[in-house]
């Protein structure tokens, strides 16, 4: 659950304070959320531009939240 949540409307940025736990199954769900767009896109061959712009923002937050996590340890 978040902890604490502090919001920036002017530049549009939100800071979060949550658990190690919380963050860790945050991570865990965009993995899934990959895993599956990439199964959708293999299946859909030819995939259209709106499946992979998904499947690259998915990654993008996966990448983001990895770096998160690194951070911690």
């Amino acid at each position: 659950m978040i902890r604490k949540l502090e919001a920036d409307k002017a530049n549009k940025t939100v800071t979060l304070e949550m658990s190690e736990n919380d963050l860790k199954n945050i991570i865990e769900s965009i993995d899934k959320m990959v895993d599956r767009q990439q199964r959708t896109l293999l299946e859909n061959l030819p995939a259209d531009d709106q499946l992979r712009l998904k499947l690259d923002s998915f990654k993008g937050l996966k990448e983001d939240l990895r770096k998160i996590w690194e951070a911690l340890f």
